[in-house]
């Protein structure tokens, strides 16, 4: 009879437990992430702050879309769920950040205390040229700093599941395993880097797309002729002419500023991409 008793008991113990097993394991798993800590790779870039070397960072954070998180003065602003956060006041950091930090935290999605960013999309900009984030870092200083460091970002029930779940996952982790889009030769290298540069942020720098077909990857492209391109790129027109519900904002705060000779060879190299064969049927022939 006792032995009953305490099996019972137990049973109404485990009962009782099981509403708790998940939201503990969830904290501890995010926990376990969110305190992870990565190697700082050395950094040997140094801020342009050449006349010249000013205005093309100007240019290339307006065309990377680092305006559209951090806002038009790059003090930062509210991003949406999962996570409560505010992307960084950028003009706060220039007075914390060294060179080496900026580039860290652009390129792999790394903090100066070697824990990850979330949300930056380092892995859309692992493969900039060290010139391009040097000439990014001189239009950073030459800005007025201004306005207080912004707060870490909070992580709430709903961030912390995806988090123990992997649907979403540090800066860090993603930058480090982004491969890049696929090399067609010296012809078509640059526009494949304004591909990667541009266009990585959505449809990632193999330019494959999401998994959930949300973002589609860029064989797209084989779809218009050289106008519609351009049409596309500065004013967010699909083949046939309707404005595009994405592209049209994104060509207008970012892509209207490509120049003829950076959408052109862009044009050529999608293109190109889209009709050369897979390493599947490439196989496939071989055998």
């Amino acid at each position: 009879m006792t032995r009953w008793l305490i099996w019972g008991g137990l049973a109404v113990l485990a009962a009782l437990a099981v509403p708790y097993v998940q939201p503990a394991y969830v904290w501890l798993q995010s926990e376990s992430i969110l305190d992870r800590r990565y190697t700082l790779p050395r950094s040997l870039v140094t801020a342009d702050a050449s006349k010249d070397g000013v205005a093309r960072g100007a240019r290339l954070v307006r065309l990377a879309g680092c305006t559209g998180c951090h806002g038009p003065d790059l003090r930062g602003k509210k991003l949406g769920s999962p996570v409560e956060i505010r992307a960084s006041n950028l003009r706060a950091l220039t007075r914390l950040y060294a060179d080496e930090d900026f580039d860290r935290a652009i390129r792999r999605g790394l903090r100066a205390d070697a824990s990850s960013l979330w949300v930056m999309p380092s892995q859309a900009y692992v493969y900039v040229h060290d010139s391009d984030i040097a000439a990014v870092l001189g239009y950073l200083r030459a800005l007025r700093p201004d306005g207080a460091p912004t707060p870490r970002p909070k992580f709430g029930r709903t961030a912390r599941e995806e988090i123990a779940h992997g649907d979403l996952q540090p800066a860090a982790d993603l930058a480090q395993t982004q491969m890049p889009a696929r090399d067609l030769g010296p012809h078509y290298a640059g526009g494949r880097y304004i591909a990667m540069f541009a266009c990585g942020v959505c449809h990632g720098t193999e330019l494959d797309g999401a998994v959930d077909g949300k973002v589609p990857g860029l064989n797209v492209v084989n779809r218009y002729n050289r106008s519609q391109f351009f049409s596309l790129m500065r004013k967010g027109w699909s083949a046939d002419g309707r404005q595009l519900k994405v592209m049209s904002p994104l060509a207008k705060q970012r892509f209207h500023i490509l120049m003829d000779w950076e959408i052109d060879p862009l044009y050529s190299y999608l293109t190109a991409r889209a009709q050369a064969p897979t390493a599947d049927q490439i196989t496939g022939a071989i055998r």
